[in-house]
């Protein structure tokens, strides 16, 4: 509808602009020099050239020289002037064209149009002559004024809708890089105890008696689940990089889901006792109110301090998860050293869970350390209570 619209609108001008010219013709078609064309001459060729200011948004500079050079019709007909077809070609270019073309389209607009002006002075004098063409020179100058603000006005709509593009592909990035840091947080810490668990389970039940008739089956089941454990987690790492792809942007605000706080630290860290790391909590200082971005980002860090613990110390690591309240800090120390097991249970060295852990605290105003210590490995957080540089997201 939008279209066909348009394409009304479109012969509506053309049809004006003929009967403009006509209608100032008025029938006139007395040749210079004496002679006179056939009546239908001058209507059927203004209708064939104006007809092509249909192509003037595609074919704005080549429309305008054929409209220039039928408004110069008056040096071979005295009595005919046409001028309508040479002002809406002058708007296209003035609409289209970058400013020094149409600048110059402007400054050839006044040519043919001071042949009809002298036609029309006749004897009358130059002073009537001076006044048509500045008549007309106001009219080609509001005419292309015109042009240029609807220029502007369309290169202002192209831009916002660029920004608008490129807000929304920010906004898709963002929630990108979010999926891949709550999948890691969320999956990784409970694929990696459960393919513990199992590993312990099968080395227990290898260790016994070989004349048990259901051991070899539940050996193998349990091997099984170990190996899809590995597989899981191999083929989160890689979703994860796909995720992560070119996705610099913050993570979004919330998205409805109960985010994991603080007073749940305690489950999380009996999940990994069960997972057979032997963990020890520690709290010092006074617990205070902390931002709701700020706990989740403390969580994370205890949750990838374990997760860490188990793919790289094995069964029966040694993880002591420390917790320093200081006025308008919060500290957060995750120290971990390897079990008697070792970390042979083929889980997946590497990923994204330190660098987005990272971003994510640089987010709400902290910063976390991370690296070798003694004989394990040792994650620092330190992260300001009243969550500055949350507003970042």
């Amino acid at each position: 509808m939008t279209t066909r619209r348009r394409s009304v609108g479109e012969i509506l001008v053309v049809g004006l602009a003929v009967g403009a010219d006509l209608y100032v013709h008025g029938g006139d078609s007395r040749l210079r020099g004496g002679g006179e064309l056939p009546a239908w001459v001058v209507p059927v060729v203004e209708v064939v050239v104006l007809a092509t200011l249909l192509l003037r948004w595609r074919y704005p500079y080549r429309v305008f020289a054929l409209q220039w050079c039928w408004a110069l019709a008056g040096l071979v007909l005295p009595g005919f002037a046409p001028f309508a077809g040479l002002l809406v070609a002058l708007h296209a270019v003035a609409c289209r064209a970058p400013a020094r073309y149409s600048l110059a389209v402007l400054a050839a607009s006044p040519v043919p149009l001071a042949v009809s002006n002298a036609n029309a002075a006749g004897g009358v004098g130059s002073r009537f002559f001076a006044a048509l063409c500045l008549a007309w020179a106001v009219v080609l100058a509001a005419v292309w004024a015109v042009g240029r603000l609807t220029h502007l006005a369309e290169r202002r709509t192209r831009l916002v809708e660029q920004l608008r593009e490129r807000d929304a592909a920010d906004a898709v990035r963002a929630e990108r890089l979010h999926l891949a840091r709550e999948l890691h947080d969320i999956v990784a810490h409970t694929v990696s105890a459960m393919v513990l668990q199992t590993a312990g389970a099968r080395a227990r039940l290898t260790a016994g008696p070989d004349d048990d008739p259901t051991r070899a089956e539940v050996v193998a089941a349990l091997a099984a689940v170990e190996a899809s454990g590995v597989t899981a987690m191999t083929e989160m790492h890689r979703m994860l990089g796909l995720l992560r792809a070119h996705s610099p942007g913050p993570d979004p605000a919330g998205d409805g889901v109960v985010a994991p706080r603080l007073a749940d630290v305690p489950h999380l860290l009996e999940t990994s006792r069960a997972s057979g790391l032997d963990v020890e909590h520690v709290v010092d200082g006074t617990p205070g109110r902390a931002d709701p971005s700020v706990e989740l980002t403390a969580f994370r860090v205890v949750q990838e301090g374990l997760a860490n613990a188990i793919k790289h110390g094995g069964a029966g690591a040694l993880v002591r998860v420390h917790e320093l309240w200081e006025p308008g800090r919060l500290r957060i120390t995750v120290r971990s050293s390897p079990g008697i097991a070792g970390p042979d249970h083929g889980l997946p060295v590497g990923g994204h869970g330190l660098r987005g852990l990272a971003e994510r605290a640089a987010l709400v105003g902290g910063h976390i350390e991370s690296g070798p210590g003694g004989d394990g490995f040792v994650l620092r957080a330190e992260l300001p209570l009243d969550g500055s540089g949350a507003g970042a997201r």
